[in-house]
């Protein structure tokens, strides 16, 4: 069942954030999307194979849903939803379990490698998605929304954005689960990350990394996320966590988030 790709609502403005986010993932999707995804680096310079590449979503994602699945989430398994798919790793993994899974991405360079990468499934699709909303999807339509290592980039303002987009499409009886950062930590790399402007960081990891475009990293306040979900009582917080995943020197967080409300009839919120 796919999504409805129809919108008849004015498409808000890009933001000069989502402007240049958009142009610097354009950049990495273009020189080295896979590394870009996950930045190994012993696998720099195009050296990750495909097939491992995409198998590491396959535990990230069964991870998710059976942590979920002992509470009785997603209650659907209609459509997931794999927001900053990149390449689509997840997304793949995501379409194994849903009927139909959907990638979005704000870099039109990855959702063509992730349109390549997985051009043999046939319940999976990729769509730019180049706007402060997300584009497509209608409310109370997605089971399952996961974002991963995807937030920790993306300008505060314009990430809590997303995640009130995240509510908006979440079906009755659906889950969201997404990671974020919230800081840095008090190692001697975290007091680094935290003291010196990000005009230097992104000037040292153009060095380190030999690339003229990289990604900053960005915090979210979680009590602010905290306050904005009790404003929208059909909606659970049922697990925050600490995550790893962001890397040395910061904090990282992953929240699951569950819509409460009783589904409706059998057309309420179809794809």
């Amino acid at each position: 069942m796919k999504p409805d790709a129809s919108d008849a609502s004015p498409r808000p403005p890009n933001t000069p954030e989502l402007d240049r986010l958009r142009r610097v993932w354009e950049t990495l999707g273009r020189d080295d999307p896979l590394w870009a995804v996950l930045s190994q680096a012993d696998k720099r310079g195009r050296r990750w194979d495909p097939h491992e590449f995409l198998a590491t979503g396959n535990l990230e994602v069964g991870a998710s849903l059976a942590a979920v699945s002992v509470r009785g989430y997603p209650r659907g398994r209609r459509l997931a939803l794999d927001f900053g798919c990149g390449a689509g790793r997840l997304t793949r993994a995501l379409a194994a379990h849903f009927e139909h899974a959907v990638g979005i991405d704000v870099s039109s360079s990855m959702i063509e490698t992730a349109r390549r990468l997985n051009a043999d499934l046939g319940n999976a699709e990729f769509r730019c998605n180049a706007s402060p909303r997300i584009e497509g999807i209608a409310d109370a339509s997605v089971d399952f929304v996961f974002s991963h290592i995807t937030l920790q980039h993306i300008p505060a303002e314009l990430a809590t954005a997303y995640i009130d987009e995240f509510y908006r499409v979440l079906a009755p009886g659906g889950v969201a689960a997404f990671q974020f950062v919230v800081g840095a930590d008090r190692s001697w790399r975290g007091k680094v990350f935290e003291h010196v402007p990000t005009g230097a960081l992104n000037l040292m990891r153009r060095i380190v990394w030999r690339r003229n475009a990289v990604f900053e990293m960005h915090a979210l306040s979680e009590p602010a996320l905290a306050r904005s979900l009790v404003a929208k009582p059909h909606l659970r917080l049922l697990d925050s966590s600490d995550d790893a995943a962001a890397g040395k020197g910061w904090i990282g967080r992953r929240w699951v988030v569950a819509n409460e409300a009783e589904r409706g009839g059998e057309g309420d919120g179809a794809c």
